[in-house]
């Protein structure tokens, strides 16, 4: 028997609230825009997933036949501060346009294999500029429908303590809806256009630049020309991950994801250089596949520079980007080693679920189930930056000893006994060193030159004189032989008195 819900549960004299007594106050509109994005760029991104969206939806329906691309550009008019964004999609029909733009959190994506499911991230340009229109057709229909907000009014009202009117109604007082004849019957978009845009720091949407490189990073793109390891990875990916890239311009330039073979840091300090990938998968709690990826591997020199764009392990849902590069940094014991990571991760577990803000996931025992597993990759990859660090060191240590030890040979000075068993324990301790580098070729090329080395300073005579031995020698024939610690430890401190 099923036990009744407490809600449903009414004392005698309890009276049910009806719709009509409930409001809906204008605020909400403002918590949507400005209170809901952190940053200006992320209008961008809404409206490209959005545009992603629709264009799979041509694809379903065959309004995109098979081999035509989901193109999406983003052009900018500086002389009137507008960005237009446009895609090939399905758009949407006359008659149902009002109804599915003016819906305020109420998508019909919801439930569905779509990317956006709230419907709140089309009002997102409302807060940066004063007018924002949506113009769209679908195939077939003779007129184009244009939903105009005015946003300097709409903000007007909002900033009026005398105006009464609820959600419903600012929308009405601010919005139009008009329709105008289209020239081709056939074509199909959706284009968003935000006019007079308001002026930011670094007037950042309409940096061109900024925004290419931002979308490069976010957006459902396909990998660079110059990346080598892109068929590899599509390929691994492809029977888990929904990977129907669209076709985006900004600025009439191509933008692809900005992962390549080799990207020089600024100034030219060092060169990253993707040398391997690794590839990752996580269970669901079920069982089932929560989310797979790809590392890739490098030299691992230093942190990454954010200005590269593939810096951090980054999250990926329904091929758009959540978060951003250090999404993932607290799984990390030392969370600066998420800075030398490479790396995408891509949700395929529908109950992990971005955020309102797509800034993280709604915390719920999925995502965590997630955040647990990744911490033995975490701590994988901060064993590898360590290892990378001990060969670089040792690989710079023994270069400076065989530096130092081929210029002392080619000296004409006679050397004393001291200075030759010093010159002959180096020798030696650098070939120890040497087997701590983990390039092969590198490590070989070393210890041939020690080889070299220790065979000439065989054939050196020193002085006659009384024999003597550089305690480092002695110490590590001391912990050779000497197989009690103690002991050794105990020897060692005596040899190193008589030598004070």
């Amino acid at each position: 028997m099923t036990t009744p819900s407490p809600l449903r549960e009414r004392t005698p004299d309890a009276t049910r609230v009806e719709p009509d007594e409930i409001r809906v106050g204008k605020d909400v509109i403002e918590i949507l825009t400005t209170g809901m994005y952190v940053s200006p760029v992320t209008v961008y991104r809404e409206y490209i997933q959005n545009a992603a969206d629709s264009i799979d939806a041509a694809r379903a329906d065959g309004t995109l036949g098979r081999g035509q691309k989901g193109e999406v550009s983003v052009a900018f008019d500086h002389a009137a501060r507008a960005v237009t964004v446009r895609d090939n999609g399905a758009g949407i029909a006359g008659k149902d346009a009002p109804g599915i733009l003016l819906a305020i959190g109420g998508s019909a994506k919801r439930g569905t294999n779509a990317r956006g499911f709230r419907g709140v991230g089309r009002l997102s340009g409302l807060a940066y500029c004063r007018m924002l229109q949506f113009r769209t057709k679908a195939a077939g229909e003779g007129r184009i429908t244009t939903v105009t907000w005015d946003c300097r009014g709409l903000r007007e009202r909002l900033a009026d303590s005398a105006f009464g009117g609820d959600l419903r109604r600012v929308v009405a007082d601010s919005v139009t809806v008009t329709q105008e004849k289209a020239e081709d019957r056939g074509a199909h978009f959706f284009e968003v256009r935000l006019n007079d845009i308001a002026r930011l720091r670094n007037d950042t949407l309409l940096n061109e630049k900024q925004i290419a490189q931002y979308l490069a990073q976010v957006a459902p793109l396909a990998f660079d020309k110059e990346f080598s390891f892109a068929h590899q990875i599509e390929k691994h990916l492809a029977e888990a991950v929904r990977q129907q890239p669209v076709s985006l311009t900004v600025a009439g330039g191509d933008v692809r994801r900005p992962y390549k073979d080799e990207l020089p840091f600024p100034a030219g300090a060092h060169t990253l250089r993707l040398r391997d990938i690794e590839f990752v998968e996580f269970a669901d709690v079920d069982g089932g596949a929560g989310a797979v990826g790809w590392i890739g591997h490098h030299d691992y020199v230093r942190s990454l520079p954010t200005g590269l764009g593939v810096r951090g392990l980054r999250a990926r849902y329904g091929d758009i980007q959540v978060g951003e590069s250090n999404l993932f940094e607290d799984c990390f014991k030392e969370s600066r080693f998420n800075g030398w990571t490479v790396g995408e991760l891509h949700i395929l577990d529908r109950r992990i679920v971005p955020n309102a803000r797509r800034d993280n996931f709604e915390v719920n025992h999925h995502t965590y189930n997630l955040l647990v597993q990744l911490g033995p990759l975490a701590a994988k990859i901060t064993q590898r930056c360590r290892t990378a660090s001990v060969a670089r060191n040792a690989v710079q240590i023994v270069r400076n000893i065989i530096a130092a030890t081929a210029a002392r040979l080619k000296e004409r000075r006679s050397f004393d006994r001291a200075e030759l068993s010093r010159l002959k324990s180096s020798v030696q301790s650098a070939a120890t060193k040497a087997k701590r580098i983990e390039d092969a070729v590198t490590r070989q090329e070393l210890e041939k030159q020690l080889a070299r080395l220790a065979k000439k300073l065989t054939k050196v005579t020193p002085k006659r004189g009384a024999s003597a031995v550089a305690i480092d020698e002695a110490t590590a024939l001391v912990t050779k032989v000497v197989t009690n610690r103690e002991q050794a430890r105990k020897l060692i401190e005596r040899l190193r008195k008589l030598c004070e």
